[in-house]
């Protein structure tokens, strides 16, 4: 079961829902508990559903959205799905949901490629997509506009809505710094993503301020899933020389890195300190609660709907890429340098 032969009835039995849930959970409506949104999300992204409408069912000069992610699985896309679906809704547009999978999938990639071309949509919405170049060369070859979230061109000529990912990483070296820190382990994000890239470099740039070399055994490669910041936190307490604190490139990272702090027999937040990144919800409700670089993703989402229509009106954006502010949140898991 999978793709263009799996129905909505498919999800709802699987899900154990009705109908209407899953139409509410694909479309951020609500009247549904989060962990059903979740459960319903994870049996989609499973079974491989896609939604379609024919053209018969779209009324005369009605616009459709497609919404591409890499995976919904977590709080951060569902977030972000929520600020792209208000605005949707508040702007009356249509949305179409697709998720390429957690893993890169040549070919999905392939199927999703030709769901994207068949007019069925007018304008893509894309969230840190797998396979991104050959996603956009095929969308200016359909002359379809597009506006990406979280990522963006390194020319940066593509339109695009992300966070200040560099001065976020750059505040919460500046925080661990004034506690006293010099010893700071760093786990990134998908390299092949920009914003991984620039949170890297806003660790560098703390480095430099206080003259502190840039070691790179110290830094660690992860993908953003849990699991890669256990291992790499792993690694990073074995050196001979180990850290006094962590900053993981997001929250979920960060879960996985204090998991890896408590199996040594250390104390998050008194033996190491640790800084996440984008605040999602479980941040504030670990224990000791996380410490962690806000960004505002339900008003990306929103923004890059909203520039998404100003391109389908022909009219040029002011700025091809825009950032919105993070901000520190400074909880219980970041304490000043044991000795100190």
């Amino acid at each position: 079961m999978a793709g263009s032969n799996v129905t909505i009835a498919d999800v709802a039995e699987i899900a154990g829902v009705s109908k209407m849930s899953v139409s509410r959970a694909i479309n951020g409506q609500p009247g549904l508990s989060e962990k059903t949104r979740q459960r319903i999300l994870a049996v989609i992204e499973e079974i491989g559903y896609v939604p379609t409408i024919g053209p018969k069912a779209r009324p005369v000069g009605s616009k459709l959205v497609a919404l591409l992610v890499a995976g919904i699985t977590t709080t951060y896309m569902g977030e972000i799905i929520r600020g792209v679906s208000n605005a949707a809704e508040r702007l009356n547009y249509g949305l179409m949901l697709y998720s390429q999978g957690e893993e890169r999938n040549i070919h999905r990639t392939s199927y999703y490629l030709s769901l994207l071309g068949s007019n069925q949509v007018d304008g893509v919405l894309l969230v840190v997509p797998h396979d991104y170049e050959a996603i956009i060369n095929d969308l200016k070859q359909h002359e379809l506009p597009y506006v990406i979230i979280d990522h963006h061109s390194k020319t940066g000529n593509e339109p695009s809505v992300t966070a200040t990912n560099r001065k976020g990483v750059l505040d919460a070296m500046r925080h661990l710094l004034a506690l006293g820190h010099r010893r700071i382990g760093f786990i990134t994000g998908r390299m092949e993503i920009t914003c991984a890239h620039d949170r890297l470099q806003g660790y560098r740039d703390g480095l430099a301020e206080v003259g502190l070399p840039f070691d790179p055994e110290l830094v660690r490669e992860g993908d953003f899933h849990q699991p890669s910041g256990f291992q790499s936190t792993q690694a990073l307490l074995q050196l001979a020389d180990p850290p006094t604190a962590i900053i993981a490139s997001n929250d979920v990272m960060a879960f996985g890195a204090m998991d890896a702090i408590k199996a040594a027999g250390l104390v998050v937040g008194r033996d190491v300190s640790l800084i996440g990144f984008d605040d999602i919800l479980m941040a504030s409700q670990t224990y000791p609660p996380l410490t962690t670089v806000r960004q505002p993703l339900a008003a990306m989402g929103e923004t890059a709907m909203e520039m998404l229509v100003t391109l389908f009106h022909g009219k040029p954006v002011l700025s091809p890429r825009r950032e919105l502010g993070t901000e520190l949140i400074v909880r219980g898991s970041t304490s000043p340098v044991a000795g100190r």
